[in-house]
């Protein structure tokens, strides 16, 4: 009986000790967590004061340069040859007498780039009072007839938008609904043939494999798929030895490598047949 009675006051000892084991931890716990939150908004007090007072401070001394003498007082504009200057000044929104040092020129160039003629620009500060700005305009390089809609397309395969398409009516003329996406691979295939880059007045982009050019406004070219640059060189000799282009020839198709295939205008294949007939 007695080797009982120690047993019991003995586990109810290692139970108090635990339950204050327990007591003294979950208090280190709870002191813990109050303090990294006291020390979390004591931080973020710091960061908010000492940023309100940093901008403060940058804002002082952008005031004290202008009283200085850097402040706008000009605008330099090179390279704009389509692109109005009010249409850029009005994008910046900056006033005459702004602390030079208080413009952003990152800003400033992603506003000048929403223009439509700008394809690139560069902005820079020169001290004491000028804010330079370097424009590199888009090149339209043909007309995109898009049903009853025509675009312009810059070298980029890039529309830009302007209500004065009229004004490029010498410019080649494209048709399908990926013609501008690959364009720029047609330009360049036909600057290795300048002979009969300077005929092809329109091109039109087919299932968005191939191309037809057109020549002189009259004859029809169907190029191959692959192989495009062969068909050209074909068609360039056919050119120099017997004047394809001069002929009565409505459609020229190379789309395939061992075939020549020639359709005629109605009344040059009508005159053919008469000819055969009274033969």
């Amino acid at each position: 009986m007695p080797a009982v009675k120690s047993y019991r006051r003995t586990t109810s000892k290692r139970q108090k000790a635990q339950r204050t084991s327990f007591q003294v931890l979950g208090v280190r716990r709870l002191t813990s967590v109050v303090i990294g939150m006291g020390l979390c908004v004591i931080a973020l007090w710091s960061y908010f004061h000492i940023s309100t007072l940093m901008s403060q401070v940058l804002n002082g001394l952008e005031r004290s340069t202008a009283y200085l003498g850097l402040r706008l007082e000009d605008v330099i504009v090179e390279g704009r040859i389509r692109t109005d200057k009010s249409q850029i000044l009005k994008k910046l929104g900056f006033e005459r007498g702004t602390p030079l040092l208080s413009i952003n020129l990152s800003e400033a160039k992603a506003k000048l780039e929403e223009i439509s003629w700008v394809n690139a620009v560069c902005v820079e500060r020169r001290f004491p009072d000028t804010l330079y700005i370097r424009i590199s305009e888009k090149k339209p390089v043909a007309i995109w007839q898009d049903h009853a809609k025509t675009y312009l397309v810059d070298q980029d395969g890039e529309l830009v938008e302007t209500k004065e398409v009229h004004k490029y009516k010498g410019l080649l003329l494209v048709a399908g609904d990926q013609a501008p996406r690959h364009l720029g691979k047609l330009i360049a295939l036909l600057e290795k043939f300048p002979e009969i880059k300077y005929h092809v007045t329109a091109a039109t982009h087919l299932r968005s494999t191939r191309w037809d050019i057109r020549l002189d406004g009259k004859i029809d070219v169907k190029l191959p798929e692959k192989e495009a640059e062969r068909a050209l060189k074909f068609l360039l000799n056919l050119e120099k030895h017997y004047h394809v282009m001069e002929q009565e020839i409505v459609t020229i198709d190379l789309r395939l490598p061992d075939q020549l295939i020639l359709r005629l205008l109605p009344e040059a294949a009508q005159r053919k047949n008469n000819t055969g007939q009274d033969a």
